[in-house]
């Protein structure tokens, strides 16, 4: 199993000798205008390039992963790399219909009993992204929504990999916990946040709370320093897990690096 973090929550892992991209956004540095309700609100982003060209990342796909519609998941550049008839999993209906409508092809809905693909079965798990009561009207005042989803990854040759998406800690995550046991959890944890909302994906708590909850998992930190409402980075991060004796149960990996696990 192979872990490469690109860039954000874009992903490849290679996983069961299939290599899965999960949430491709491709954009350029500095593409988007600042988040104005975010804690950075003069901050256009993406805030740093891709550490490599996107036809190099599409390189081998055996398929694609979007955990929600969001353009920090699923951007203009992406649609435009994407073949577009490559594999596509999504959460329902109404991310299918749009992909759809974008020109992509072959689609399939994720399902939370399990869907299977070159022997390797793919779980779809639930998600807080933030709290609904808050973000939810925030979500549809820019025309977006609320509903995302996360991954399980299994096969009989490899370790179970849970990705959480965009969640923050929740009963949801725990359950999924429960009942996958998951040997790795790649989280999306840069504090993003949005003005009288609080925290729409794990702040650095929320990880101090899944590691004292799943100890033995190592937690893979993703979606960070990229952003424009976020408010945690990588080096804050790591001094947090410093201070609270978790250093050893989290791996922060830089842009493009490659974790063999």
């Amino acid at each position: 199993m192979q872990v490469q973090l690109i860039r954000n929550a874009t992903i490849r892992l290679s996983y069961g000798g299939k290599c899965f991209l999960i949430d491709p956004m491709f954009a350029p540095k500095n593409s988007y205008a600042p988040i104005p309700i975010g804690p950075n609100p003069d901050l256009s982003w993406p805030t740093c390039d891709l550490p490599m060209p996107p036809e190099e990342i599409i390189k081998g796909l055996d398929a694609s992963i979007v955990t929600h519609y969001h353009n920090d998941h699923f951007d203009q550049a992406a649609i435009d790399t994407l073949r577009k008839g490559v594999k596509v999993y999504v959460q329902d209906d109404i991310d299918k219909d749009a992909l759809q409508k974008l020109g992509f092809s072959n689609l399939t809905i994720l399902k939370e009993e399990g869907t299977s693909f070159a022997g390797i079965w793919l779980y779809k798990t639930r998600c807080q992204h933030g709290i609904r009561s808050k973000a939810e009207p925030i979500f549809n005042s820019f025309g977006m929504r609320y509903a995302s989803m996360g991954v399980v990854f299994k096969h009989p040759d490899e370790k179970t990999v849970y990705v959480a998406g965009d969640t923050i800690w929740c009963d949801e995550v725990k359950k999924t916990i429960d009942t996958y046991e998951p040997e790795y959890i790649i989280i999306n944890c840069a504090d993003a946040q949005m003005e009288n909302c609080g925290s729409i994906i794990m702040n650095a708590q929320d990880v101090k709370e899944l590691h004292t909850y799943a100890p033995d998992v190592t937690i893979i930190a993703a979606h960070m320093d990229t952003v424009g409402h976020a408010a945690l980075s990588r080096k804050q991060l790591q001094k947090f897990a410093k201070d609270n004796k978790f250093s050893n149960s989290i791996l922060i990996p830089k842009d493009g690096e490659i974790l063999k696990l």
